[in-house]
């Protein structure tokens, strides 16, 4: 291409050569004239004409270089953002493989931790009902074994109350100490004839042999009531005492 081309240019020079002449020829021989301004004119006007093909064809392979030049770099450049694409999916999907891991240890570290804190609960609270039972135990048996050593002094109290309740009973006309006495259609019974006459010894030995002080006699009063009602600056407060 370069020997068409360099063949090319002296062949241009030379039609420019022969028509610079042949301009010169025509201008002798007709008007016998020249107009300086005119001929330059003429000269540049066919010098643009001989050489626009060559100029338009040096631009046309330039921008068809240029184009040629781009493709090869977006070929090259095609690999390249591919590899880079792959590496940043790759480090995307290694950090969601991660975080996935991460949080999956921290959920079973939670749930140990949560399991740990549950069984010591459970230690202590074994620990607790163990102490309560143990506490227990040694509450029933310390009851046990004072009432192992008071049950003499107890059964004799109550065998000495019984005495005075007996006694009480038969000396007021009473059947027990669960049945009234009835006079002029009123109802009395031993607690509260016992109150009447203001005996708190009395009073303790009937309820320690089981009298009820609940019940009510022909005036719908209890036995608190009645003592109560006869108390007079402090003269039936040990009844009220054993009453109460």
């Amino acid at each position: 291409s370069s020997h068409r081309g360099a063949s090319a240019q002296p062949t241009r020079h030379r039609q420019l050569a022969h028509t610079t002449a042949a301009m010169g020829q025509g201008e002798c021989t007709g008007c016998g004239s020249s107009d300086p301004a005119m001929d330059t004119v003429r000269l540049t006007a066919y010098v643009v004409g001989v050489t626009g093909g060559t100029l338009l064809h040096a631009a046309d392979g330039s921008n068809t270089s240029l184009k040629h030049q781009e493709e090869e770099d977006c070929a090259h450049r095609a690999p390249q953002e591919l590899h880079l694409r792959e590496e940043e999916e790759l480090r995307e999907r290694s950090l969601a493989v991660e975080l996935r891991r991460s949080f999956s240890e921290a959920n079973e570290q939670l749930s140990l931790e949560r399991e740990r804190t549950e069984a010591q609960a459970r230690i202590e609270r074994r620990m607790r009902e163990e102490a309560e039972l143990q506490r227990q135990v040694a509450e029933t048996a310390a009851r046990r074994a004072e009432d192992e050593t008071k049950r003499p002094a107890m059964e004799q109290a109550r065998k000495e109350a019984q005495r005075k309740v007996d006694l009480f009973l038969s000396a007021r006309g009473f059947i027990t100490i669960s049945l009234p006495r009835t006079s002029c259609f009123k109802a009395s019974y031993p607690l509260h004839v016992a109150v009447q006459e203001n005996s708190a010894d009395i009073i303790s030995a009937l309820l320690l042999c089981g009298a009820d002080k609940m019940v009510k006699n022909s005036s719908g009063r209890v036995p608190l009531e009645v003592a109560e009602q006869l108390n007079k600056k402090g003269s039936h407060q040990a009844v009220l005492s054993a009453l109460a």
